[in-house]
């Protein structure tokens, strides 16, 4: 247990001077300290302080898994880094520490996760070679872990899906526990071929470590062939369900990632193939997981990234030893039948200075500075905000309902700052009215009509190209940190 940790420290030393000079780096968002970071995991309040661990590769900057990263905040801005929590130190999951949850109850911190292990041999991982278990780990503080222990194993899960089992979601009700899985199925089509379904099981506990099945949902028709991430909660008395199904066809205006993440109604009869609601439209979303604050607040946070795609797009801060981050905490609320997300209030703050309107064909000089773009009463005329110079920028423009996220010149060509990435579509229910804009260095989220449409991607500008053109009829207002 102990040597994976310490290699982790000597990669850290190690890479250290060459991470933190890279000028990607961002100062309010998660980042790996060295290496891959991805899915957000046992995301929590504990006495006060919020946790936020994370599938953390040290040792390797494209990824493999086998460590919990772990960090810590006040406030969900201004994050403190700690010595990872978990690595593959046990039979069950020797191949990889995969994504989790938290569970606090008194007064301790229950972390719940899949063990994966992959055999040796000529296997498909499917349906066979490889074994998912759900594993227990108990800590007084939140930073020191007890034993480990099996929940659940491959004995537990119907015959009738596959060995793809992961992911733990668990939360309590009254007093029973209750954990969502995501599945892979085997079914077939009309004409007998397979297509596997993604779906769930639900399982129920009265101890946290005995479990019992208690439901298994699949869609009525199919809705992709794995399901990720699932996380079921409640807000404003609506029980939702967010998970990111794999397999879904690509349409212009939906679904235009490899794989989507996103969210259905649970209360009455369940449809996703017709309710289901994508959480972000950018490049870089994927694996979100929601938790409530002791406050009461319902908080998502998602990894800004999407797996498989380092052959469509890259990440540019691989040379300087490290790759992803998460997105900005948001707020979840519900208005008139709709999912919003917006930044955490905590984000109004920091000390901002409202920067001056730079005149005509100036524009703003952000250099390493956070950025804050605010634009309201646009009434669906058209607009656009450029981030970058004119010859390497993204675009955000709007016209009515429709807003276009692009790394494309008046060419077709893509910007050298996007990596690869092209462009992403999306709309509004009405004509797009208010925009806010976060920057911080390699990130950008977008939220439209207090966000109602969501659009997160990342951007690789060097400090000298770090300009800013607003161009709206709106009122805009541009502050700096």
């Amino acid at each position: 247990m102990e040597n994976g940790f310490q290699k982790a420290r000597e990669e850290l030393e190690r890479m250290e001077r060459t991470v933190e000079s890279c000028p990607f780096r961002t100062k309010y968002h998660i980042m790996p300290p060295v290496g891959w970071l991805n899915d957000p995991n046992g995301l929590c309040q504990f006495r006060g302080e919020f946790h936020a661990f994370f599938q953390y590769s040290p040792l390797n900057v494209h990824g493999g898994g086998g460590y919990w990263g772990h960090c810590t905040s006040r406030d969900l801005l201004r994050w403190e880094y700690h010595e990872p929590v978990l690595t593959t130190d046990i039979p069950e999951d020797r191949s990889g520490v995969y994504s989790g949850s938290a569970l606090i109850e008194d007064d301790r911190m229950y972390l719940f996760y899949t063990g994966n292990v992959k055999l040796p041999g000529n296997y498909d991982y499917i349906d066979q070679g490889r074994i998912s278990t759900q594993l227990l780990v108990e800590s007084p503080d939140g930073y020191h872990m007890c034993r480990k222990e099996k929940i659940l194993g491959m004995e537990d899960y119907p015959e009738d899906i596959t060995e793809h089992v992961r992911d733990p979601k668990v939360w309590k009700e009254g007093e029973r526990y209750y954990m969502v899985l995501g599945i892979r199925a085997r079914a077939r089509d009309r004409e007998g071929k397979r297509q596997d379904k993604g779906g769930i099981l639900i399982y129920t506990s009265e101890d946290k470590k005995n479990w019992k099945l208690y439901q298994k949902v699949l869609p009525a028709r199919y809705f992709g062939y794995m399901w990720e991430c699932p996380d079921i909660f409640c807000l404003n008395g609506k029980r939702i369900l967010s998970f990111c199904p794999q397999g879904l066809a690509n349409e212009s205006e939906r679904f235009q990632n490899i794989y989507q993440s996103g969210f259905s109604l649970t209360d009455e009869e369940f449809k996703p193939e017709e309710d289901f609601q994508e959480w972000d439209k950018g490049f870089d979303f994927y694996a979100p997981q929601t938790f409530e604050s002791e406050d009461g607040r319902r908080i998502l946070i998602g990894w800004a990234g999407v797996p498989d795609t380092e052959t469509v797009h890259r990440n540019l801060s691989v040379k300087n030893g490290w790759q992803h981050c998460l997105t900005l905490p948001a707020e979840l609320s519900w208005k008139n039948g709709k999912i919003l997300r917006t930044p955490i209030r905590e984000l109004d703050c920091l000390d901002w200075e409202t920067v001056e309107q730079p005149k005509e064909s100036e524009e703003y000089h952000w250099g390493n500075r956070t950025v804050r773009i605010q634009v309201s009463g646009i009434r669906g005329e058209k607009q656009e905000i450029r981030i970058g110079s004119r010859e390497n920028a993204m675009s955000i423009l709007s016209e009515g309902k429709r807003i276009e996220v692009s790394f494309l010149d008046e060419k077709g060509n893509p910007a050298a700052c996007g990596g690869g990435r092209r462009i992403r579509l999306g709309r509004t229910e009405e004509n797009v009215d208010h925009m806010l804009v976060i920057i911080d260095s390699s990130i950008v989220e977008i939220y439209v009509n207090h966000g109602e449409t969501v659009f997160t991607s990342r951007i690789y500008l060097e400090e000298q190209e770090r300009k800013l053109s607003v161009q709206s009829r709106g009122t805009v207002s541009v502050q700096m940190i």
